[in-house]
C-alpha cells in the first residue's frame, strides 16, 4: 500500500513538471464586478512645512484704498451712476457723452468732429434735486432725426428729456 502511494505521488509531480504547451491567445477581459465597501480610514499625515510668507499692502496704499472705499460708501457723496452717448442734428453732427451723477447732475464730453473726441467735460445742468439717480439712457429715432433720454431714481422716479437740459418729471414706477 505504501509502494502505491508513492507511486502516485511520483506521477503527480511528474505530471505537474511535464511541458503544457504553448498558450492560447489571451481572451478579452470579464465584466467588472460590484464596487467592494469601502475600507476604513487612514491614520491622519504630518503637518507639512509653513510657506514663505506673503507680501503685504504698503501702509500708505492702504490708507488710500480704505480713504477711497470710504468715499464710494459715503450715501451722501455724489458719483457717476450712468454714461451714454448723444448726436444731435445733420450737418454738422454734434457727438457726444453725457454723464449722470447720484444727485442728478448732466455733464458732457462734447467731441470736436465725428472723428475726434472731445478734451473737456463741461456741466449741462441738473434734472431735479435729489440724490437717488441710478440711471440713464437715450432711444434714437432713425438717423439722428429725434432722440429722448430718460433718467431713472433709486426709488423708481423717472425724467425724461430730448435736450439734456430740460426734464420733465413722468409717472413714478411703483415698487411695491
Amino acid at each position: 500500500m505504501r509502494l502505491i502511494t508513492i507511486s502516485i505521488a511520483i506521477l503527480i509531480v511528474m505530471a505537474g513538471c511535464a511541458p503544457q504547451g504553448t498558450p492560447g491567445p489571451q481572451g478579452p477581459p470579464g465584466s467588472s464586478g460590484p464596487q467592494g465597501p469601502m475600507g476604513d480610514q487612514g491614520p491622519k499625515g504630518e503637518t507639512g512645512v509653513s510657506g514663505p510668507a506673503g507680501k503685504s499692502i504698503p501702509a500708505d496704499q492702504l490708507k488710500k484704498l480704505e480713504s477711497f472705499l470710504a468715499k464710494n460708501n459715503a450715501s451722501a457723496q455724489e458719483h457717476i451712476v450712468s454714461v451714454d452717448s448723444y448726436s444731435f442734428g445733420f450737418a454738422p453732427r454734434i457727438t457726444g457723452f453725457c454723464f449722470l451723477t447720484s444727485h442728478g447732475r448732466i455733464f458732457k464730453l462734447e467731441n470736436k468732429n465725428t472723428q475726434v473726441l472731445g478734451e473737456s467735460i463741461v456741466y449741462v445742468g441738473k434734472i431735479a434735486d435729489r440724490d437717488d439717480f441710478t440711471g440713464l439712457s437715450r432711444i434714437a429715432y432713425g438717423e439722428d432725426i429725434k432722440q429722448y433720454f430718460a433718467a431713472v431714481t433709486k426709488s423708481g422716479m423717472v425724467f425724461t428729456t430730448n435736450d439734456l437740459k430740460s426734464w420733465i418729471q413722468m409717472e413714478k414706477i411703483s415698487l411695491e
